[in-house]
């Protein structure tokens, strides 16, 4: 399972989404190979782990930024462990059944908010679907005049589409990071490969406790490469904090964990894992 875990080999893997999705690319790439399945949604993903199976999930996009239900889920299975990170460039093309003109787009709010320059200067409405590659799939079944779908050229040729737009995003820069979730045993040794640390914790609700936490990081001379916050559900304005950490060979981060946990209300280790290039 990586550096930071142990599991057994892989029997399937799970992605959120239809045949064609962006996940399946990802857990096809990560796993060749090895069965992968799709879910309706990130909660079903991870209620299918298991023993030979993991999940690959996108964390957050270049553009479109964290998806906020991976990290939460996370949070709530402690079980579930993260092995390891891919870095998938993402290809936008507008799909439809001809080459007729465009009025709407179907597609995952992530992909319209990544085309959303290119939709308004052409008038395009944007109509937000579950899944890239379901919508490809319901454009596909309906043939509904005007309405297209954004998703990827294999969606294209899975679903019989056109692609009457390609590359479409707004930013040639798009990438999505996926996470390698499943059941492992958390291993904290000191790496010996570029690896990164990922936490989620809960400070007390007083003046300077996130500095505290950041400041224990910083003194230890770690790159801090993602931060960000979700409220807490039953506690109005206090938040949960979601970090990764970058590590370099030979850093020993039992000492930095065992700090925050006298920083923290609550601490979760997510995972220890190699580093992934992003290109």
């Amino acid at each position: 399972m990586g550096v930071g875990g142990q599991a057994p080999e892989l029997v399937e893997v799970l992605y959120q989404g239809e045949p064609g999705a962006y996940s399946e690319e990802a857990a096809q790439r990560l796993f060749p190979g090895v069965p992968a399945t799709g879910r309706p949604t990130f909660a079903a993903a991870f209620a299918g782990l298991g023993a030979g199976r993991a999940a690959v999930l996108p964390v957050e996009n270049s553009l479109g930024g964290v998806v906020q239900e991976v990290s939460d889920l996370l949070w709530a299975h402690p079980e579930v462990l993260v092995s390891g990170e891919h870095f998938l460039p993402v290809c936008h093309q507008l799909l439809a059944p001809s080459s007729a003109p465009v009025r709407r787009a179907l597609s995952h709010p992530q992909a319209l908010a990544q085309c959303a320059g290119f939709l308004a200067t052409r008038g395009i409405e944007p109509v937000p679907h579950p899944d890239t590659a379901g919508a490809a799939r319901w454009v596909a079944e309906h043939e509904v005049p005007g309405e297209a779908a954004i998703a990827s050229a294999a969606a294209a040729a899975r679903y019989g589409l056109q692609v009457v737009a390609e590359d479409i995003a707004d930013r040639p820069s798009n990438r999505t990071r996926f996470l390698v979730c499943g059941p492992g045993t958390l291993r904290l040794a000191p790496p010996a490969l570029p690896v990164k640390l990922s936490l989620g914790f809960v400070t007390a609700h007083r003046p300077g406790a996130l500095a505290a936490v950041l400041l224990e990081c910083s003194r230890r001379g770690l790159n801090l490469s993602r931060l960000d916050s979700r409220p807490i559900p039953d506690l109005p304005f206090e938040y949960r904090f979601y970090a990764d950490l970058e590590l370099e060979p030979g850093q020993d981060c039992s000492q930095l964990i065992a700090a925050l946990l006298l920083l923290t209300s609550e601490l979760r280790v997510f995972g220890l894992y190699p580093r992934a290039p992003t290109a």
